[in-house]
């Protein structure tokens, strides 16, 4: 079963992945605790970050930061290229199971599985700016939208909340989705917010009014990541369902305008992260294996 068009081996299965902004470098959050960087060209591991047991498992936010958390369930904001702490965020009575930073570094979305609410932060301060309280059952992903001004919280409780980061006021609630969302995702351009989860179903969203356009069905298991071109034309979603010869787990390429199938591979093991690189031209995978797979863009 292929592995992918290139691959890169890991020392620790990856666990969530960035490319970095000029595309030469892949960064990587393991499940050893540890950071790593590649050089994307050749494979060569150029960085491994170590880091304490105690400090748990990092959190990648982006290219250049990476989360984690203290004894007294703080989030500890670091800069990965100079490893030097920014911030250290307070206010969780119980341990944060979600972080996300905004596009523009500006703001930290956080919640905990023991609470009914999220918390958004000012990142330069680190000082809490707004309850968003609604009694969520638990967030399963955050979503920034690429201007910063809107989050989308994907919860447990198969509802969507979509709040505005300025006044922290809930512009909409999607309810009773037919699973959990797993993954949430704003198109670069602005204009989509796309979801997917358990129901095996990608859904399409317009960014503005909320309205739903379309949603793509076929991917035929949980979906459990999903990443968008930068183009906004492509998206492409990874599986996560248990895995049988005849069924093997699947990664499918879409073309967003038209809904069509691209291109589509099978995975060895369940699907964990996905991204493109910054030019298109390049998929990366991790699926719960200590390899990157780099599959190749359909034209």
């Amino acid at each position: 079963m292929p592995n992918g068009d290139r691959t890169i081996n890991a020392p620790a299965i990856p666990y969530r992945i960035e490319f970095s902004r000029d595309g030469r470098h892949l960064i990587a959050a393991c499940n050893d605790g540890h950071l790593r960087t590649w050089d994307v060209s050749s494979g060569k591991l150029l960085t491994e970050r170590s880091r304490k047991k105690e400090d748990g498992p990092a959190a990648l936010l982006d290219a250049r930061h990476y989360a984690d958390l203290d004894a007294q369930n703080g989030i500890r904001i670091w800069d990965l290229s100079s490893d030097a702490q920014a911030r250290t965020l307070y206010g969780h009575a119980s341990r944060p199971s979600r972080v996300a930073l905004s596009p523009d570094g500006q703001l930290v979305a956080s919640a905990s599985e023991k609470e009914t609410s999220v918390r958004l932060w000012n990142a330069s301060t680190g000082q809490q700016k707004h309850l968003l309280a609604d009694g969520i059952g638990g967030v399963a992903e955050f979503a920034f939208s690429p201007d910063s001004e809107t989050l989308v919280s994907t919860n447990y409780d198969n509802d969507i909340r979509i709040w505005k980061t300025r006044s922290g006021e809930l512009v909409r609630k999607i309810e009773s989705m037919t699973g959990a969302m797993f993954s949430a995702e704003f198109s670069p351009d602005g204009k989509l917010l796309l979801m997917a989860g358990l129901d095996e179903t990608v859904y399409v969203y317009d960014a503005k009014n909320w309205s739903l356009l379309k949603q793509l069905k076929g991917h035929g298991e949980t979906i459990a990541a999903l990443a968008i071109s930068p183009d906004s034309r492509m998206v492409v979603t990874g599986g996560f369902d248990v895995i049988t010869v005849r069924n093997p787990v699947k990664v499918v390429f879409w073309d967003l305008a038209s809904g069509k199938v691209l291109r589509t591979v099978n995975s060895p093991h369940r699907v964990v992260a996905l991204a493109f690189s910054p030019d298109g031209r390049w998929v990366a995978m991790t699926a719960n294996e200590k390899e990157i797979s780099l599959w190749q863009v359909p034209a």
